[in-house]
């Protein structure tokens, strides 16, 4: 077999480019397989902070949900104090109209007390003087004298 210039020339190129391709060939894969390593710890860096986020969405979600219960129970609860305080205020207000309506009947018993006690303060006043005019125009001496000894005896009787 005979070669010419061109088929060393060809065969120079292809020898050469094998060594270029061997020594950048190998370079090249490093270079991608750093690349791509990089590219996977990226991920897994990406996928770790996701689960941390997806937990921490959880956590502030139980947070909420607990909040949220927490405010329903201190309306519950305020509901419940209002209606005690309520019930408290109706029942003095209760007793306090029990209490002044006591008081003023109390007041009415005494006045009508005072009233029937001064009539008959007035009434037994206007008898007796009734009685004195009567004695005075209608009795005699003797008369006056036996009206008088029949009530000392009707007092002495009644003296045990």
């Amino acid at each position: 077999m005979y070669f010419d210039e061109s088929a060393w020339v060809a065969l120079g190129f292809i020898v050469f480019i094998a060594i270029i391709w061997r020594k950048a060939g190998s370079a090249l894969a490093n270079l991608l397989d750093n690349r791509a390593q990089k590219i996977r710890d990226e991920l897994s860096v990406a996928e770790n902070l996701r689960k941390e986020a997806e937990a921490e969405l959880k956590k502030f979600k139980a947070l909420q949900g607990e909040a949220i219960e927490d405010a329903k129970r201190i309306v519950a609860d305020a509901h419940v104090a209002a209606d005690r305080i309520r019930d408290i205020a109706v029942e003095k207000a209760e007793e306090s109209i029990k209490r002044r309506e006591a008081q003023a009947k109390a007041k009415i018993a005494a006045a009508e007390a005072a009233v029937v006690t001064e009539l008959r303060t007035k009434a037994t006043s206007l008898a007796i003087s009734a009685s004195k005019e009567l004695l005075a125009s209608e009795l005699d001496a003797e008369l006056g004298a036996s009206i008088i000894d029949e009530s000392l005896t009707q007092i002495a009787a009644t003296k045990p």
